[in-house]
């Protein structure tokens, strides 16, 4: 059947496309009048914030690290310096993936695990927006090799920068301390006001002067604004807050006195320390802890392998001059003479018998004097400091008692800090019946003073304390408190450091006594029976000193000292305090070796030969002494 088909309605369908025309059209507008919105409302309500925004991905506000002080010897040579290094650094806010990058730099460069642990340990709790060193110290051929695919890593750049160098190495470590990564428990113990003075500073003084004037050698923090492209490399500084450099410090020390005294140790193989100090001042001269070690090696980083190194029975990293303590056998028999003389225990004419023995009343115990056979039937004080005679100075220690002995050399610095400006020093152990008490649980016996009378038992000094009681002698009794540095420099402008004297001074009364013993000091080094006569034959200055040997491991009361059958770390400790000239001193020394032997024999002839060095032969050497090649400083950029 044939089907009709319909006749299109044209009006009809022009109708409805002109509709959909229409509603076209008002979607359009109505889009257009949002996007025209939207654009008012980045453009003119939010101008300000989006252009903050903007100001804030193109320019960044860094820290600037400022240039650390140096530190001179007292003619004004360079011991400690900062020199220019290339480091390899990642600032964490400019990269999406840190972990990430860290490896991917790994394949272009050497970079070890522990060189990747320090450096996440150190942006751990520090701003992110600051870079920090991944690897330090590059090489040339590492510069370059970086450089070209530098643009394939945002975020990770090259620096120069300045770093911590100690031309003098081990010989002056123990003096000049070291520079050292700051490591967690650094951070966590800063304030919020410190950790933005290290805000570009990923190092810090570890030991030393480098830690005791930490605040001074520092400076001020500074800070740039920069404008940087999308990854992140500086265009140009637009504002800069010039950080204020560290302040310079100028020592006592001399440092050819310095490297002697270091060269002298070395050449016997020596363990253990020599101090020299200016009487006048309170000025250490010198101050020598051997072994030694090069400071360096922490500057950049140590890896584990070098510091496995440094873990020997030589203890390198032990500063014996500050933290050693050793007994001071006869070294402290002049001081003793003193107080029995002050005190009227004694007089000059006091003899005691000498049989090479000693013995308690109602005791059959003998304390035996070095001498077997003992030095003469009877013994005065002169003559026993100049011998070093123990019978009589056991008697004198029990005819004194242990209360004046410790009252009487506290007045010398003993059991007490010397006020070196070091935090490592130890104050030893200078005992007394509550010292024994508290820390023994027991109380304090005759035969324990009988044993101090002679430097021994429980008494321990460092060596630096016995260079300030040497001082202290030589001084007449003026007790200054030690120190190292003499003066800071700010630019032109010099911060002499005074010397301060020691708030408890010597009650010498009329003078007589200390005379006496120095006088006896004098004759243990020119008299035909001083126990450092040979050592300072044909001297041209006239000196004054004492020996002394330590007993390290004690022998039974019948039982011989035999060196050959005991193991060196049994040998005797040697000994010997000094200073020179006799009538108007300029330099007072302590000589600690460690399982040496004989003070006379060995520490001895060391002082000798420092004395000669520092009043006569360094005068005499030439300006072409050789030293080691040093680089001005710079301006950290």
């Amino acid at each position: 059947m044939y089907k009709r088909q319909a006749i299109k309605d044209v009006g009809r369908e022009t109708s409805m496309f002109f509709a959909r025309c229409i509603v076209a059209l008002l979607i359009v507008f109505i889009l257009l009048l949002v996007l025209i919105s939207r654009q008012f409302k980045l453009q003119v309500l939010d101008y300000e914030k989006y252009q903050t925004q903007s100001e804030n991905n193109r320019i960044s506000i860094q820290s600037v690290a400022p240039v650390r002080g140096l530190i001179y010897d007292r003619d004004g040579k360079l011991l400690a310096q900062n020199r220019s290094i290339f480091t390899l650094e990642i600032t964490p806010e400019q990269t999406r993936d840190l972990p990430k990058l860290v490896q991917e730099l790994r394949k272009v460069l050497s970079i070890s695990d522990e060189q990747v642990l320090k450096f996440l340990e150190q942006i751990k709790f520090r701003p992110k927006f600051n870079s920090y060193v991944l690897k330090s110290n590059l090489t040339e051929e590492e510069v370059a090799k970086f450089s070209v695919v530098q643009h394939m890593y945002p975020g990770a750049s090259l620096e120069a920068r300045l770093e911590r160098y100690y031309p003098y190495k081990d010989e002056l470590v123990h003096v000049l301390g070291r520079m050292g990564a700051i490591n967690v428990e650094e951070l966590e113990a800063m304030d919020e006001e410190t950790r933005l003075r290290y805000a570009a500073t990923s190092k810090i003084g570890k030991l030393g002067l480098e830690r005791y004037y930490e605040s001074i050698l520092h400076g001020e923090v500074g800070s740039q604004r920069v404008e940087t492209d999308v990854r992140g490399r500086i265009i140009r500084v637009l504002e800069r807050d010039e950080p204020v450099a560290g302040m310079d410090i100028h020592l006592y020390l001399d440092l050819g006195l310095q490297r002697k005294a270091t060269q002298l140790m070395k050449e016997v193989g020596a363990r253990g320390s020599i101090v020299a100090v200016d009487p006048a001042t309170g000025g250490v001269l010198a101050m020598v802890s051997q072994p030694g070690y090069d400071p360096n090696l922490f500057t950049g980083g140590i890896s584990s392998e070098d510091y496995r190194k440094l873990l020997t029975p030589e203890r390198p990293l032990y500063n014996r001059a500050v933290q050693g303590t050793y007994s001071p056998a006869s070294t402290i028999k002049p001081h003793l003479a003193w107080i029995g003389l002050k005190e009227g225990v004694i007089t000059p004419d006091t003899k005691v018998r000498d049989p090479g023995w000693f013995s308690l009343p109602n005791n059959d115990r003998r304390y035996r004097d070095w001498k077997r056979w003992g030095h003469a039937p009877y013994m005065d004080v002169v003559d026993s400091i100049i011998e070093s005679c123990d019978t009589f100075f056991y008697d004198l220690a029990v005819r004194i008692g242990i209360d004046r002995i410790h009252d009487g050399m506290m007045q010398f610095g003993f059991g007490q800090k010397t006020g070196i400006d070091m935090e490592e020093e130890k104050i030893g152990i200078l005992p007394s019946r509550e010292w024994k008490r508290s820390a023994r649980k027991e109380p304090w016996y005759n035969g324990d003073t009988v044993n101090i009378g002679i430097g021994q038992g429980y008494w321990t000094v460092t060596p630096l304390q016995l260079a300030n009681a040497t001082a202290v002698l030589a001084n007449d009794g003026i007790r200054y408190q030690l120190q190292l540095v003499r003066e800071f420099v700010d630019g032109n402008i010099h911060e002499q450091n005074v010397p301060v004297m020691a708030y408890h001074q010597i009650e010498v009364g009329d003078g007589r006594w200390l005379d006496l013993v120095k006088e006896s000091m004098r004759d243990v080094i020119t008299g035909t029976k001083g126990t450092a006569r040979s050592a300072f034959q044909g001297a041209e200055y006239i000196a004054a000193g004492k020996t002394g040997t330590a007993q390290v491991k004690s022998l039974g009361e019948e039982e011989e000292y035999d060196a050959e059958t005991l193991a060196e770390k049994f040998h005797d400790n040697a000994l010997f305090i000094g200073y020179a000239p006799y009538e108007s001193p300029q330099i007072a020394i302590a000589v600690v070796m460690e399982n040496a032997g004989g003070g006379g024999s060995n520490a001895a002839p060391i002082a000798r030969k420092l004395m000669d060095y520092y009043l006569i032969e360094q005068y005499q050497e030439s300006e072409e002494t050789t030293e080691p090649e040093v680089e001005t400083n710079g301006t950290a950029q």
